[in-house]
């Protein structure tokens, strides 16, 4: 199987966390490309063009993290990446949409910023700040909390991955005044599978 990643997609870094954690580095082979490239051989099987895209050996394949890494969590006894049951279902897939949305929101104002600066709109850049602060603020509020405690799951990959950003996105002041976040994320980044994750200088 081959994964394909670019070394700025938050995205394709939750995919490529996921392999590393499910230790499937030996039978999924990173193959590191550009979007927006339309000569892209990629592009014949994955029409779409998304980054990540799981390519499998029959020649079809996966995109979107949420397809992906529960794909990864099946090859592998145990699960790890399922959502809890009873009632910490429902708390959880809220904590997972609302990391989401935080790195769904860096990501525009990511894209925004790298655009020509006569093309850039300040007002999106705004939105998503604001929005990437009160987000940032609630997680800080319950950061010593479950889901973000214990085994590495969906939602730490996902948090992580959004505030990680801030490498491309120096406007990104995520630490300030949040102690608990700054703390939870150099633990994250200790982790042997985000660790592994770093893209390699140079691709």
């Amino acid at each position: 199987m081959k994964l394909y990643v670019t070394p700025t997609s938050p995205y394709a870094r939750m995919a490529m966390i996921a392999r590393l954690e499910k230790g499937l580095a030996d039978k999924v082979e990173l193959v590191w490309t550009r979007t927006r490239n339309p000569l892209d051989p990629m592009l014949a099987v994955n029409p779409s063009g998304r980054i990540p895209f799981l390519l499998l050996e029959d020649g079809t394949g996966y995109e979107d993290t949420d397809v992906i890494i529960p794909f990864f969590d099946s090859l592998v006894f145990s699960r790890q990446f399922d959502p809890p049951g009873d009632k910490a279902y429902w708390p959880f897939r809220r904590h997972q949409a609302m990391a989401r949305s935080l790195l769904d929101g860096i990501s525009v104002w990511v894209r925004e910023v790298i655009r020509p600066e006569s093309e850039q709109s300040p007002g999106i850049i705004e939105h998503e700040r604001r929005r990437a602060d009160r987000l940032a603020d609630y997680f800080e509020s319950i950061i010593g909390e479950p889901p973000l405690t214990g085994k590495l799951n969906t939602v730490q990959i996902a948090l992580f991955c959004a505030l990680d950003a801030e490498r491309r996105l120096p406007d990104l002041d995520w630490r300030a005044g949040r102690p608990g976040l700054v703390e939870w994320h150099a633990r994250m980044l200790a982790a042997p599978s985000v660790k592994g994750s770093i893209p390699p200088s140079g691709v």
